[in-house]
Protein backbone atom coordinates (compact mmCIF):
# COMPACT_ATOMS: atom_id res chain seq x y z
CA UNK A 1 0.00 0.00 0.00
CA UNK A 2 1.28 3.46 -0.85
CA UNK A 3 0.37 6.37 1.37
CA UNK A 4 1.18 10.06 1.27
CA UNK A 5 1.89 11.72 4.59
CA UNK A 6 1.27 15.36 5.32
CA UNK A 7 4.66 17.10 4.99
CA UNK A 8 4.76 18.11 8.65
CA UNK A 9 4.02 14.56 9.80
CA UNK A 10 6.63 13.10 7.48
CA UNK A 11 9.28 15.55 8.75
CA UNK A 12 8.47 14.70 12.36
CA UNK A 13 8.66 10.96 11.72
CA UNK A 14 11.88 11.32 9.72
CA UNK A 15 13.38 13.26 12.64
CA UNK A 16 12.49 10.36 14.96
CA UNK A 17 14.16 7.90 12.57
CA UNK A 18 17.25 10.13 12.39
CA UNK A 19 17.34 10.26 16.21
CA UNK A 20 17.38 6.44 16.24
CA UNK A 21 13.97 5.95 17.84
CA UNK A 22 12.91 3.89 14.81
CA UNK A 23 14.90 1.96 12.22
CA UNK A 24 12.82 3.15 9.28
CA UNK A 25 10.05 5.50 8.27
CA UNK A 26 7.80 2.47 7.81
CA UNK A 27 8.43 1.40 11.42
CA UNK A 28 7.68 4.94 12.66
CA UNK A 29 4.41 5.10 10.71
CA UNK A 30 3.33 1.66 11.95
CA UNK A 31 4.10 2.54 15.58
CA UNK A 32 2.18 5.79 15.31
CA UNK A 33 -0.82 4.09 13.71
CA UNK A 34 -0.80 1.36 16.35
CA UNK A 35 -0.93 4.00 19.06
CA UNK A 36 -3.82 5.77 17.36
CA UNK A 37 -5.74 2.55 16.82
CA UNK A 38 -5.17 1.30 20.36
CA UNK A 39 -6.23 4.56 21.95
CA UNK A 40 -9.34 5.12 19.88
CA UNK A 41 -10.34 7.53 17.20
CA UNK A 42 -9.90 11.25 17.20
CA UNK A 43 -12.17 13.72 15.48
CA UNK A 44 -11.28 15.55 12.30
CA UNK A 45 -11.10 18.78 14.30
CA UNK A 46 -8.73 17.22 16.84
CA UNK A 47 -6.53 15.89 14.05
CA UNK A 48 -6.44 19.29 12.34
CA UNK A 49 -5.53 20.96 15.64
CA UNK A 50 -2.82 18.37 16.25
CA UNK A 51 -1.40 18.88 12.76
CA UNK A 52 -1.37 22.65 13.33
CA UNK A 53 0.46 22.19 16.65
CA UNK A 54 2.98 19.84 15.05
CA UNK A 55 3.63 22.31 12.25
CA UNK A 56 4.09 25.12 14.77
CA UNK A 57 6.64 23.00 16.63
CA UNK A 58 8.51 22.13 13.44
CA UNK A 59 8.54 25.80 12.44
CA UNK A 60 9.93 26.72 15.87
CA UNK A 61 12.67 24.08 15.61
CA UNK A 62 13.62 25.15 12.11
CA UNK A 63 13.80 28.78 13.30
CA UNK A 64 15.95 27.80 16.29
CA UNK A 65 13.23 28.55 18.85
CA UNK A 66 13.68 25.60 21.19
CA UNK A 67 15.63 24.42 24.22
CA UNK A 68 17.13 21.03 24.91
CA UNK A 69 15.26 18.98 27.46
CA UNK A 70 13.05 15.98 27.90
CA UNK A 71 11.89 14.36 24.70
CA UNK A 72 8.12 14.56 25.09
CA UNK A 73 7.48 12.40 22.03
CA UNK A 74 9.55 9.53 23.43
CA UNK A 75 7.75 9.80 26.77
CA UNK A 76 4.37 9.87 25.04
CA UNK A 77 5.20 6.74 23.04
CA UNK A 78 6.41 4.97 26.19
CA UNK A 79 3.22 5.90 28.06
CA UNK A 80 1.01 4.56 25.26
CA UNK A 81 3.04 1.37 24.90
CA UNK A 82 2.68 0.68 28.63
CA UNK A 83 -1.11 1.22 28.59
Amino acid sequence: MDIILAPNIERLLRMKVAEGLYDSLNEAVNATLNIALNKGCISKEQLEALNADIQEGIDDIEAGRYTEGLDFFDELIADYEQA
